[in-house]
């Protein structure tokens, strides 16, 4: 072979090793791009969980479920739009997650897309509108621990004005506005107590809030109720030296006197059990409509904070107690007659229940009691049985 030849048969071996040396790089490159998943449960908010917001209520959750099964190994994704919800799940899915929770209402349409391509997989969305084979709902009878808790603001108020600072005026709210007014005034028969609504715009206004706050304070209330998620009306009520009950996070923190208590979304004892199910071969396609607890993590979605004595005086404790208990045993309603509504007009009668889905579609009006304005009308007057205990 000339050295012409050579130089050629040499340089025609230093192109093909190249190509092999730059493709053998490629495929390591790629490979070394993907990334191994090894956590079997996700979960997708709508916001970011670095605020007092929704998304953050389940991040606490999430974290619960991470302490009490170190090695499950978890993952989620932020501030998840509705547009954007079917690529997230079906990304999670793809990675092979086995349990993927939608913790908003508005994902519902796409959970039930997703999972109809991935059946080997679980999902479960909060608020949603149907089940599936491999799709799950779940959500909490919140009205029910806001009756609970007026209980204690019935039995705490001395001028007998509740403050209730409030987003707007949804279905949802105006239930848990109704539900605390009517245990309010239960335990305080025929006197004069009365619930003062103030809306704020917003479920994260703290300047807002505190305005509300103050102007009910101004009123003459000496308990304030938040259905919002800053701590600031806790931070007027220790403030002024009066009574608080927080919403969806234990709120003693920001009011170590004032806050008698806060009702909570315990949403780790939720996840901590589907899990479980999950890993034990249990789950099942469900809606769960969860009940009040009557313990922290112990067997209901939505509860109390902890609190002491201070907070709730021992014998102002024995109502409330009984109705959580009751409530988590049986199938009573706080709504079942009888029903006044915001005029005095007796609207269900004693021992009738409200139509199924009416106090979640429906009920857009105040009861008795309530000092505000909503949206909605009342039913009709109807005849029957009301009070045991007629007020003079």
């Amino acid at each position: 072979m000339n050295n012409l030849n050579r130089r050629y048969f040499l340089i025609a071996i230093l192109i093909v090793m190249t190509v092999f040396l730059v493709a053998c790089s490629e495929g390591a490159s790629s490979e070394s791009a993907v990334e191994e998943v090894t956590s079997q449960v996700a979960f997708i908010y709508p916001e970011t969980s670095d605020e007092y917001n929704w998304s953050r209520l389940h991040e606490i959750g999430r974290q619960y479920l991470d302490e009490q099964l170190p090695d499950l190994g978890t993952k989620t994704i932020e501030s998840v739009s509705v547009d954007d919800a079917e690529d997230a799940l079906r990304q999670l899915a793809e990675e092979g997650h086995k349990l993927i929770f939608a913790t908003a209402a508005e994902y519902s349409d796409a959970v039930l897309k997703v999972a109809g391509d991935f059946p080997d997989t679980f999902f479960e969305v909060y608020g949603g509108s149907e089940t599936a084979d491999n799709v799950a709902t779940y959500d909490g009878r919140m009205y029910q621990a806001f009756y609970v808790a007026g209980g204690y603001t019935g039995e705490m108020t001395v001028s007998g004005v509740i403050g209730f600072i409030a987003p707007e005026p949804t279905i949802e709210i105006i239930r848990h506005i109704n539900a605390i007014t009517a245990a309010s005034l239960l335990v305080r028969t025929c006197e004069d107590i009365a619930v003062h609504v103030r809306w704020t715009g917003s479920w994260n206004d703290p300047e807002a809030e505190r305005a509300a706050a103050l102007e009910l304070v101004d009123l003459g209330a000496d308990v304030l109720v938040q259905h919002t998620y800053s701590p600031e009306a806790q931070k007027v009520a220790e403030e002024k030296g009066l009574r608080s009950m927080g919403y969806g996070f234990d709120m003693r923190e920001f009011a170590p006197k004032a806050n008698m208590t806060s009702i909570i979304w315990q949403w780790g004892w939720y996840y901590l059990r589907q899990v479980n199910n999950m890993l034990e071969d249990k789950w099942k396609a469900r809606a769960y409509d969860g009940k009040v607890s009557t313990k922290a993590h112990g067997r209901g979605i939505i509860d109390m904070a902890p609190y002491n004595y201070e907070q709730i005086p021992h014998i102002m404790e024995a109502p409330p107690l009984k109705w959580r208990i009751t409530w988590n045993e049986t199938v009573k309603d706080s709504f079942d007659g009888p029903v006044y509504a915001q005029n005095g007009d007796l609207v269900l009668a004693k021992g009738d229940k409200f139509p199924k889905g009416y106090i979640f579609e429906e009920m857009d009006w105040f009861v008795e009691g309530v000092v505000g304005e909503a949206p909605g009308e009342p039913p009709e007057m109807v005849e029957g049985r009301g009070r045991d205990v007629v007020c003079r």
